[in-house]
């Protein structure tokens, strides 16, 4: 192989690793992920208590942003969100979606914000609540961890990595606030495989050997 198709061909890989491994991380596994669908009408919200749209709703709410809400009645527009729709998660409800992987390292993102503050003490957005996987194959339940929502709070970004074998799961939110109508909006749900430590060492040789093969091109040039 002369220096110039080793050259071509260090680059090529190189380029390939690094294309590839970006992309198989992004990957969505989960459905619908923007709550956009099905469209609801301006304004309007609905308690499914079942599945819709590929998620799994149990006293939890679909809700359109658009326009006046019954979620926001004093101020405007509640915005911030991915699209004109999310879920409202209420008290002890949940939401859930269930979806197969094939093991390694799951990378987990989302937006939450609170429900902004309702006259009377009522329907406000100081909610608790954790997110966790559960394995349909093991029923082995993996904690991802607790947060929370302040009332008016703007939708904030959350994520998180978890080692996880292959098989069936369900990614769940769960409100842990049931002492009142606290409410945690949750939008903009991602989960995807990261990649491996092994696959960016391999990227990153790619690369060392593409810049190797440049230094010596240059000093072949230079001699």
């Amino acid at each position: 192989m002369t220096f110039r198709s080793a050259l071509v061909s260090g680059l090529a890989l190189a380029a390939v690793i690094a294309v590839a491994a970006p992309a198989q991380a992004s990957t969505n596994l989960l459905v619908n992920g923007s709550f956009e669908g099905p469209d609801l009408s301006e304004g309007q919200y609905t308690y499914p208590f079942g599945t819709l749209g590929s998620w799994y709703y149990w006293g939890s709410a679909l809700v359109n942003a658009e326009g006046d809400s019954a979620w926001w009645p004093y101020g405007g527009t509640f915005s911030g969100q991915d699209g004109d729709q999310f879920a409202a998660l209420q008290t002890t409800s949940v939401l859930a979606q269930t979806f197969d992987f094939g093991g390694g390292s799951l990378a987990l993102s989302w937006l939450d914000a609170g429900r902004p503050w309702s006259w009377g003490g009522c329907c406000n957005g100081d909610q608790t609540y954790k997110v966790s996987l559960y394995n349909f194959g093991t029923g082995a339940t993996t904690d991802v961890g607790q947060y929370a929502t302040v009332s008016g709070q703007g939708f904030n970004q959350k994520s998180a990595t978890v080692g996880l074998a292959a098989g069936q799961y369900a990614l769940i939110f769960q409100g842990l606030t049931a002492d009142r109508d606290e409410t945690a909006f949750i939008d903009k749900v991602s989960a995807s495989a990261a990649p491996e430590p092994a696959t960016w060492a391999l990227m990153i040789a790619g690369f060392g050997g593409a810049g190797a093969m440049l230094r010596r091109r240059r000093g072949l040039v230079a001699a």
